[in-house]
């Protein structure tokens, strides 16, 4: 299957699927500027409960599209720069 000039990769399903909830999409927008951003800071831009948002997250990150990194009690997030099914860029980037 082909988007705008470039072929699906067989992961890109797990993607979109992680992407169908407008908070989510939200989230990768909010991190398209390459910053790491906190659980913490991250909740700050929306109307959702901590958890909710860590959820969120949480998915984002198994469908490869986040990576975290944990510092103490905190954890942080940024866009994954590699598409996490044939480590190359993702199409969605």
């Amino acid at each position: 299957m082909l988007v705008m000039g470039k072929a699906f990769k067989s992961g890109c399903s797990k993607c979109f699927r992680a992407l169908s909830t407008d908070i989510r999409s939200k989230m990768i927008s909010l991190l398209r500027d390459g910053k790491e951003r906190s659980v913490t800071e991250i909740f700050s831009f929306f109307k959702l409960t901590q958890p909710t948002i860590s959820y969120h997250l949480s998915s984002l990150e198994k469908a490869g599209l986040l990576v975290s990194r944990h510092d103490g009690r905190f954890v942080f997030y940024r866009l994954n720069s590699r598409c996490p099914y044939d480590n190359d860029r993702c199409i969605l980037r």
